[in-house]
């Protein structure tokens, strides 16, 4: 019998209808679609976990990049290649999952050794975002780059390092230069690191603390900092890149933008109404993304 071979898939999702990405029992999640629908196609043997990623992502955290590798056998893969495995896949999986990119990879692949991950949070969705200039943004996204320890901005894991390197932390902003958030890249991220540096963010923006609060809360991690954590929902993982997935990082980076629009923000009754507009918004726009992947197979 000819040796497995392992394929790496770029998939994007919805977060809202999980809970999470990595699988949990008797709870939908992005793992176990993924492996329902290899083992409705016979490449995986029911009972086992033969699916990775790259990244775990909560319950209500959507991705336009996610990698996910499995092992199949070499026939599957040589009979159809990139297209017939993103077309099997897809015909399967629910509609708020999508696997846009493929290819074949090294046995001894590792879909956690990723260089980086870039995550996007969308500030001006949390009620109370106040009109911040994209020049005091990019001071208090300054604050967290370099290596840090983040343990009063995670959810600490026993035997895990809260000890993290932050490549860039910037303005999101729309394409007339208005705020829609934040975009940070990093080797790697502690649970819940992003949602509570957006928390932070939005302190810091409505007075709640100064600067020099998260400056000591970085510096002083043994003095216990709290400054909440933010909705999953406005949360997107947006890259990752691997260098040992070349194809599926280079489809990535191909010329797309959320065109978002950084509407000011409402209060009370307008702003739920305007939230549950751009949630539909920011829905769609995930989707665009994916088919602008597809589409350039």
């Amino acid at each position: 019998m000819a040796e497995a071979v392992r394929i790496a898939v770029a998939v994007g999702y919805l977060g809202r209808g999980y809970s999470g990405s990595q699988v949990q029992p008797d709870v939908p999640t992005v793992q176990g679609e993924l492996e329902a629908a290899l083992f409705h196609l016979n490449w995986a043997k029911r009972g086992t976990h033969p699916v990775t990623l790259s990244s775990r992502t909560d319950g209500g955290v959507d991705a336009r990049m996610n990698i996910a590798s499995f092992d199949i056998s070499p026939e599957i893969w040589e009979s159809g290649g990139e297209r017939a495995m993103i077309t099997a896949l897809n015909d399967l999986l629910p509609t708020d999952i999508r696997v846009w990119a493929a290819q074949q990879v090294a046995l001894d692949f590792q879909t956690r050794n990723a260089s980086s991950r870039t995550y996007l949070y969308r500030l001006q969705a949390l009620e109370g975002w106040p009109n911040a200039t994209v020049e005091e943004l990019d001071s208090w996204c300054k604050v967290f780059i370099g290596e840090h320890d983040f343990r009063n901005f995670c959810r600490p894991q026993e035997g895990r390092t809260t000890i993290k390197r932050v490549l860039h932390c910037e303005p999101w902003l729309d394409t007339s230069g208005n705020i829609l958030g934040f975009s940070i890249e990093a080797e790697g991220f502690v649970w819940n690191q992003v949602r509570r540096i957006a928390s932070a963010l939005l302190g810091l923006a409505r007075n709640r603390w100064t600067i020099e609060d998260l400056k000591s809360a970085l510096t002083c991690p043994d003095v216990p900092a709290d400054f909440g954590r933010s909705s999953p929902e406005w949360l997107t993982l947006w890259l990752i890149d691997h260098p040992s997935a070349p194809h599926l990082v280079e489809k990535a980076k191909d010329a797309f933008e959320l065109p978002l629009v950084a509407e000011p923000p409402a209060t009370g009754r307008a702003f739920r109404l305007w939230a549950s507009k751009a949630r539909g918004e920011q829905d769609q726009l995930h989707q665009s993304a994916w088919l602008a992947h597809l589409s350039a197979r």
